[in-house]
């Protein structure tokens, strides 16, 4: 649903839509007119959205990035908040979050070992706080934003070789399926490139070299 606005909240929506422009063309502009144009944008925007009763709604990952109440004046000092307010503008149901698939959900992650010759498949769960990995002997929960020391020991235990910010591919994965409401096979799409690029390393790694 639309939301009716009055003759001046119609105006400062111009305001905000003519500043943005300017700020998303930031390479054609001098420093003084991008600067401008946040300020600009940003009062009108934090003006809007006080105006309007019930309050605009923002996704959730758009309120934890910012890390400030959308009642902030300082929250729409950014282009993303600002096109979240359009969208809900046009659409009071646009900045609904997305229903999380796949907590509960089992992937496969399979892995090159040079050790053994062969890929090794390692069982992954979407938990709501991370990944639960099984592989073996290695069992146990990798917490998001503790690094995943569980498949990082496992892979240690094989002396499979692995780029250091595999961690970080993992988390992102994980916040992508929860803020996008990504289904099963998007998800394993995703864990097979991770995957394949572990097991390129892997078998790129020159052994001949240890002694």
């Amino acid at each position: 649903m639309k939301v009716v606005l009055s003759v001046k909240q119609e105006e400062l929506k111009k305001i905000i839509i003519n500043n943005l422009a300017i700020a998303k063309d930031w390479e054609n502009q001098t420093q003084d007119t991008i600067q401008e144009a946040f300020k600009n944008m940003k009062e009108a925007a934090h003006e809007l959205h006080m105006q309007l009763d019930p309050k605009p709604k923002h996704h959730s990952y758009m309120i934890k990035n910012r890390g400030m109440s959308p009642d902030d004046p300082e929250f729409y000092d950014h282009i993303h908040p600002v096109e979240d307010l359009l969208d809900y503008l046009a659409d009071t149901s646009a900045n609904d979050d997305p229903v999380d698939n796949t907590i509960g959900d089992k992937f496969e992650f399979l892995v090159y070992s040079n050790r053994w010759g062969h890929k090794d498949r390692y069982e992954l769960t979407r938990t709501k706080n991370g990944w639960y990995i099984s592989h073996l002997s290695y069992n146990g929960e990798d917490i998001l934003n503790e690094e995943m020391k569980v498949l990082t020991k496992a892979m240690r235990h094989d002396s499979i070789s692995f780029p250091v910010n595999v961690s970080s591919y993992m988390e992102s994965i994980w916040i992508q399926a929860r803020d996008q409401g990504l289904q099963h096979e998007e998800v394993q799409n995703m864990l097979d490139r991770v995957a394949d690029w572990i097991s390129q390393t892997e078998m790129n790694a020159p052994e001949d070299l240890l002694i």
